[in-house]
């Protein structure tokens, strides 16, 4: 299933948390950073009554994703800058080319933590050895080959058994390409 949600937007309009997470992290080319890790880009859609219910995903860790568009499209409206994409856990092949929306792009490929805590493209100093922060894409920070996520996501499952952290999923990221998302 997709989902979608809202993030806040982070780039060269963050100034000095930019400057420094990227000089970190050994990418100071990247145009922005598209991620799960709620650490890095904070959802800003939560839920605010009892109706919002309806439209939340229906599994573990995931009360900011939602099943509907347009009530993420609504809430979003007036947040500070932020970012909506659609989301697919673990995708095929043709989950990714199947995902037609005329609205979004797709930006990439992310392997997070099942709590969305921390990516680990994007907190890699973490798993040495495991991949490099060059394949990162400078418009997104996500990977774009869903094959190279897939052999991260094992290498850090078998290469880390005993650390929460290393227990994976790839997720497909599309931006939503409307007014106030940072394109």
């Amino acid at each position: 299933m997709y989902y979608y949600t809202a993030i806040e937007r982070f780039d060269s309009d963050n100034g000095e948390r930019w400057t420094g997470y990227t000089r970190w992290l050994g990418r100071t080319d990247l145009a922005r950073i598209i991620t799960l890790d709620s650490v890095l880009c904070p959802p800003v859609v939560h839920v605010e009554s009892s109706s919002d219910w309806q439209f939340v995903a229906q599994e573990e860790f995931m009360l900011d994703f939602y099943n509907n568009l347009d009530f993420v499209l609504k809430r979003v409206a007036g947040h500070r800058p932020s970012v909506v994409l659609a989301v697919r856990r673990d995708p095929s092949a043709d989950d990714v080319s199947g995902f037609e929306h005329p609205d979004f792009e797709f930006a990439g490929f992310d392997v997070m933590d099942s709590q969305f805590i921390a990516s680990a493209l994007l907190n890699g100093h973490r798993f040495p050895g495991v991949f490099k922060v060059s394949e990162l894409s400078r418009e997104s920070g996500l990977l774009t080959s869903r094959k190279r996520a897939f052999f991260i996501r094992d290498a850090l499952r078998q290469g880390y058994p005993d650390r929460e952290e290393a227990k994976c999923h790839v997720w497909a990221v599309w931006r939503h390409l409307g007014t106030g998302n940072g394109a």
